[in-house]
C-alpha cells in the first residue's frame, strides 16, 4: 500500500505497504485470472484505474506520470506515486487509496500493441527506484515479470455472486452467531462520505495512528463514487443509543465490489465496547448488495502489517465464505534496498532473540 504524503495536518500519512502472500499457490487461484479470481479480460479497467479515480488520485503531491506517445497523441500511461522510506531510499507505490494499478491504454489497442506500448512503459520508469506495485491482471503482470520485475504475489479474498443464496450455511459457526447477535443489538444504515471520514479519522487518531495516504483524497472519491452509482457506505448503528459501532465504504466496477475502507468505533472513557458482530455483519450486507448486483466481492487484499501465518484477518474473511485468490504483486528494489533486505531479516531475529532471553531472565529472577 504505500507512500505518506506531506500535507501538514492532525492526520498525516504514514508509509503502509501490501505484504507479500506466501500461501501455497496451489491453494489459490491464479492461471488467466484477474485479481478476484474472475477469467482474465483486459479491456475492463477496475475502478481503481477508471479516469474518474485516477483524476481524484493523482493530487498527490507526489504522483509521477510516465507516458508513451505516437503521433503527438498519448498511446498509453502509468501513474505512480514517488516517496522515501525512513532511510531516504527512494521508493515506488500504486496511487493513494488504489489498490491495484497498471497501464492505461486504450480498450481498441491490440494485443501485441499493447504489449509494446507497455514494454516502453515499464523501460522509462527511473532506475535509482525501488518499485513495489500491485497490478490489475495477468497479462501485465508477466510483461513486468519479463522486464526484471521480481514476483511478490499477494492474497486475496472473493466471494463470486452466484454462492451468495448459500454463502451464510458455509459461514463459520462463530461468524454466524456473532451476525444473529449483532442483528438484535444493531441496525445497517448509511451515511455521507464527509461523516463517514470524520468517523474513520476520529477512530485513527483514538488509536493514535495515521492514515497511510491522504483523507482527503479518500473523501473526494467516496464522494465522487457515491455520486456515479460505484460507492456505498454501511454503518451499523446500536439499537438503544444510535451510535456506529464500525462503518465500511465500499467500491465497485463492471465485475468486482470492493471492501475498500472500514472503521470500527474505539470506546472513550464510560463508553460501551463497539458490539464484536459489527463488522460481519456490514460484510454480510455489502457482499448481499454485491450479489444483487451481480458482482464478485472482493475483501481487497490481506494488510500488510500481518504475517502469512493463519491470522484474524484472514480467518475471518475464509469464515465468510471467501474463496483464496491473489493478486498480481511486483517489486524491483535497488542495489541497496536488496543488500539492506538481506540484513534487516538476520537483525530482527537477533533483537527478538535478545529481548525475549532478557525478559525470560528478569521474570526467572
Amino acid at each position: 500500500m504505500f507512500v505518506s504524503n506531506r500535507n501538514n495536518t492532525l492526520l498525516a500519512n504514514a508509509i503502509m505497504r501490501v505484504a507479500i502472500g506466501r500461501r501455497k499457490l496451489s491453494t489459490m487461484l491464479f492461471v488467466s485470472r484477474d485479481i478476484s479470481g474472475i477469467p482474465l479480460n483486459i479491456s475492463k479497467s477496475p475502478v481503481y484505474m477508471q479516469r474518474w479515480f485516477t483524476d481524484i488520485a493523482e493530487q498527490n503531491d507526489d504522483t509521477r506520470k510516465i507516458v508513451v506517445t505516437e503521433d503527438g497523441k498519448v498511446a498509453g500511461s502509468l501513474i505512480i506515486v514517488l516517496g522515501r522510506n525512513s532511510l531516504g531510499m527512494k521508493q515506488a507505490y500504486n496511487l493513494p487509496w488504489a489498490r491495484v494499478c497498471g497501464p492505461n491504454i486504450p480498450e481498441d489497442t491490440c494485443k501485441t500493441k499493447k504489449t509494446e506500448i507497455t514494454r516502453q512503459l515499464i523501460r522509462q520508469l527511473p532506475t535509482d527506484v525501488s518499485y513495489f506495485l500491485t497490478l490489475s491482471n495477468e497479462f501485465d503482470y508477466r510483461l513486468f515479470l519479463s522486464e526484471g520485475f521480481q514476483p511478490a504475489l499477494e492474497e486475496n479474498y472473493t466471494v463470486a455472486p452466484d454462492k451468495s443464496p448459500l454463502l451464510h450455511a458455509s459461514f463459520s459457526k462463530m461468524t454466524r452467531r456473532h451476525i444473529r447477535q449483532a442483528h438484535e443489538h444493531l441496525i445497517v444504515s448509511t451515511t455521507t462520505p464527509q461523516a463517514f471520514i470524520q468517523i474513520y479519522a476520529a477512530d485513527l487518531f483514538r488509536r493514535r495512528r495515521k492514515s497511510y495516504a491522504p483523507l482527503t483524497i479518500a473523501h473526494d472519491i467516496l464522494k465522487e463514487g457515491v455520486r456515479r452509482g460505484q460507492a456505498r457506505i454501511f454503518t451499523a448503528n446500536r439499537r438503544d443509543t444510535g451510535e456506529i459501532d464500525a462503518a465500511v465504504a465500499c467500491l465497485w466496477d463492471d465485475t468486482n465490489y470492493y471492501y475498500w475502507m472500514t472503521t470500527r468505533r474505539v470506546p472513550a472513557d464510560g463508553q460501551t465496547k463497539p458490539h464484536q458482530g459489527a463488522v460481519k455483519l456490514l460484510l454480510w450486507s455489502a457482499i448481499q448488495d454485491a450479489a444483487a448486483r451481480g458482482l464478485t466481492f472482493d475483501f481487497d487484499g490481506i494488510p500488510s502489517e500481518f504475517s502469512s501465518k493463519e491470522n484474524g484477518v484472514t480467518r475471518l474473511y475464509a469464515g465468510m465464505g471467501g474463496q483464496r485468490s491473489i493478486r498480481y504483486r511486483v517489486k524491483r528494489e535497488t542495489r541497496l534496498e536488496q543488500l539492506l533486505g538481506r540484513l534487516r531479516t538476520p537483525a530482527k531475529l537477533l533483537i527478538t532473540k535478545t529481548v525475549g532471553t532478557f525478559m525470560t531472565l528478569k521474570m526467572n529472577y
